[in-house]
């Protein structure tokens, strides 16, 4: 059944092999999952997805640097846009050095990720060597999951024409006016609800991370037992709980329409970031 919907109905799909020759096969094995797992996104979250979804994957340099240039296009647009004392963007600029330290350290346990590298265009990215690190390039169990799990990030993006995601982690939450708000909880929470659900229909059981493939390198393993990974995963953990719950309580809609909100730009300059109160944080 799942094949059949597939075929019929999935969106455009343009896998981007830029991660070298080598692992071109990684691209190829896209296909059967990728038709399998993006029409179950929209039928578990009821959210649209993007059309095309672009799959690309990246070297660990071109990744960190493409990080870094829309980063820095970010920090630069916020700040021009809201006048700061310069202790403020200061320490935008430090948090953003620290986002950069933490992906140097951490990328072998960096799978996929869904980005917005270029404005206006989400895309999931696949970064292969940091998936042999975990032990995981011929892994397609794992591949189904963490395509069940960024493409819902698109879908996220799609549903609020990515003003969810620009709420998630602005470098000026203070005055943005979301300081006491975690999109961040939500989106993941939400994710990885629709990835457990989404693997469990197409696999039979639900594709777990918890512990490191036995093919995993050392220097994997030894990222993995790290407190501050163990950390982010108890808190994925508990986002994944609360957003289940929440749909077990108060249905789907509930978890879609949370999270809505205004983040504030100077007085003269105010603008919505996300759907005004009363509507769907996600859908348009």
């Amino acid at each position: 059944m799942t094949d059949s919907i597939g075929k019929q109905h999935m969106p455009p799909v343009d896998v981007r092999n830029e991660a070298g020759p080598r692992f071109d096969p990684l691209g190829q094995r896209l296909d059967a999952p990728a038709a399998e797992t993006l029409p179950l996104v929209e039928a578990v979250t009821r959210l649209p997805r993007p059309d095309p979804v672009v799959i690309r994957t990246m070297t660990v340099r071109d990744w960190m640097r493409e990080h870094r240039r829309s980063e820095q296009r970010r920090l630069q647009a916020e700040t021009e846009e809201l006048d700061l004392p310069l202790r403020v963007v200061r320490h935008a600029a430090l948090q953003s050095g620290g986002r950069r330290k933490a992906r140097r350290r951490f990328w072998p346990t960096m799978g996929g990720q869904a980005v917005l590298f270029q404005p206006q265009h989400p895309e999931l990215v696949l970064v292969p060597e940091a998936l042999r690190h975990g032990g995981r390039l011929d892994a397609t169990a794992y591949l189904y999951k963490a395509l069940g799990h960024e493409v819902t990030h698109l879908a996220q993006y799609a549903a609020s024409d990515g003003a969810i995601w620009a709420a998630q982690e602005p470098f000026y939450p203070d005055q943005r006016g979301v300081a006491d708000r975690d999109f961040g909880f939500l989106l993941e929470g939400h994710a990885y609800w629709a990835d457990q659900r989404i693997t469990a229909k197409t696999l039979g059981a639900p594709v777990s991370t918890d512990e490191a493939s036995p093919h995993a390198t050392r220097r994997y393993r030894k990222l993995f037992a790290s407190p501050h990974r163990h950390a982010a995963v108890e808190q994925f953990r508990r986002a994944s709980d609360t957003v289940g719950q929440i749909i077990d309580s108060y249905g789907l809609d509930a978890v879609n329409r949370s999270g809505t909100t205004r983040i504030s730009s100077p007085p003269a300059r105010r603008r919505a970031m996300t759907a005004p109160p009363g509507r769907p944080a996600f859908r348009r």
